[in-house]
């Protein structure tokens, strides 16, 4: 048969993925601004030794015991040094996250005191058994690439409840984890069994599988733990996030521009720490606000000035050139229901169109309050498909079909075309769960 006539490239490909921005350069660049501002102005209030005697060391000024004001030339050679790419390998040292650009990887989130039962339907405390069941479905779970502890075990010590969850992750998935732990000690007992588990600590450099997470208090605040369990990290070379979690109109000012100041602001004081303490140890950057509802005084996950946050946080890691922290898959429902399906999807697929690289909290419910497996599973489909939208179309001659088009001719039928059965796989995303029936079908199967 006459082939039709194309332009002949090679290797001729056209595609894009779908973005979404909404921050300028100049805008981002304003808000850094403020926020060395704050460093150089106002500073912090620092709460362990060391970290104020490595500030004090490299030129910052302490105004008393606690307050350090930190120049901008410090935060700009940390920012030179800080990898600006991380890879995360498995538990056996398969590389499994590459931390940069706009990849986009999803997980559980952390330490909920309460969860619900995926037998009995209860909503109750928190149990080992929980953070054991968590990582066997997240290891199972196809789209879903890191593991959080889910849960807080309620039914161990709680001065070891730490060493308990990771060991409860470690044992049942193999999967890259990020952990929290209550203080140093805790941290140090987890990268013995980190350490364990390579052989030895060279091979945690080389082939990490765990990311820590440490938090400030905003505004402006580094708790003792906090600064110990950052330098730990920043010293073992363990990936580590030090993301702060400003609240508008509580613990940050009301306006998105000056809680995204504040949030930078100790964000950058994190990375000056890690670099002063082992230059070139990784660093993942977080970054956003939320907001405070005003008539419940929680903090709503679901909330848009969340959302913004989400992106924001994303957009300054991007502008920084870092890997970036991010969330979705969460729901302010009490229930696994309509509500919480429709603000997880929401979250799932705008957290995919901006790329951030570590999408976390799957799966919550509450504001972070209560987890639930169904709701892990079933954002397991969404981010599916998802990514079945990110991928778009490719422009190729060969997709192009027009051969194949001739072929079956006015009037046809390509249903029987051989070319539909080799790709169909391929181009047409189909859901495990997400029900396509008719309504007659759908009585008829129960």
């Amino acid at each position: 048969m006459r082939r039709l006539d194309v332009r002949k490239e090679n290797d001729f490909s056209l595609w894009q993925r779908p973005s979404l921005r909404l921050f300028s350069h100049e805008q981002l660049t304003k808000i850094y601004q403020a926020s060395l501002n704050i460093l150089e102005r106002i500073g912090g209030d620092f709460y362990d030794e060391e970290a104020v005697d490595l500030l004090a060391s490299a030129g910052a000024h302490v105004t008393d015991k606690r307050r350090v004001l930190i120049p901008c030339r410090l935060v700009e050679e940390a920012l030179r040094s800080v990898p600006k790419r991380v890879v995360m390998s498995d538990r056996d040292g398969k590389r499994a996250m590459f931390l940069e650009g706009t990849n986009i990887y999803f997980g559980t989130g952390s330490d909920t005191p309460f969860v619900f039962d995926p037998y009995t339907g209860e909503r109750r405390g928190g149990v080992k058994e929980d953070i054991i069941r968590t990582a066997r479905v997240v290891d199972y779970l196809s789209e879903i690439d890191f593991c959080m502890c889910f849960a807080i075990a309620g039914d161990v010590n709680q001065m070891t409840a730490d060493v308990h969850h990771f060991e409860a992750m470690l044992l049942h998935t193999k999967k890259p984890l990020i952990i929290t732990s209550w203080g140093i000690e805790g941290l140090k007992a987890i990268y013995e069994m980190m350490a364990a588990v390579k052989g030895d600590e060279k091979r945690l450099e080389t082939e990490p599988f765990v990311i820590f997470y440490a938090e400030p208090v905003t505004p402006l605040k580094h708790p003792k733990e906090s600064l110990q369990k950052l330098l730990f990290c920043a010293e073992k070379a363990i990936p580590v996030l030090y993301t702060p979690a400003p609240t508008r109109g509580s613990t940050a000012p009301v306006t998105s521009a000056g809680a995204f100041a504040v949030g930078v602001a100790e964000v950058l004081t994190g990375i000056v720490l890690t670099q002063l303490k082992r230059r070139g140890s990784p660093v993942i950057c977080g970054g956003g606000a939320g907001v405070m509802d005003m008539r419940t005084t929680i903090r709503p996950y679901a909330a848009p000035e969340q959302d913004l946050g989400r992106v924001f946080r994303t957009e300054i890691s991007r502008f920084f050139n870092l890997p970036s922290w991010g969330s979705g898959g969460t729901s302010d429902s009490k229930l696994f229901d309509e509500q919480a399906a429709a603000e997880a999807y929401q979250q799932i697929f705008l957290s995919s169109l901006i790329g951030s690289n570590l999408i976390h909290d799957v799966g919550y419910l509450e504001t972070g309050l209560t987890s639930s497996l169904e709701l892990l599973t079933l954002c397991n489909e969404f981010i599916s498909k998802t990514k079945r939208f990110l991928r778009s179309a490719v422009i190729s001659e060969d997709n192009l079909a027009l051969d194949i088009i001739e072929q079956v001719g006015p009037g046809g039928n390509f249903l029987t075309h051989p070319h539909t059965l080799a790709h169909f796989k391929e181009e047409i995303w189909m859901p495990e769960l997400i029900d396509r029936q008719n309504y007659q079908n759908w009585v008829n199967t129960g």
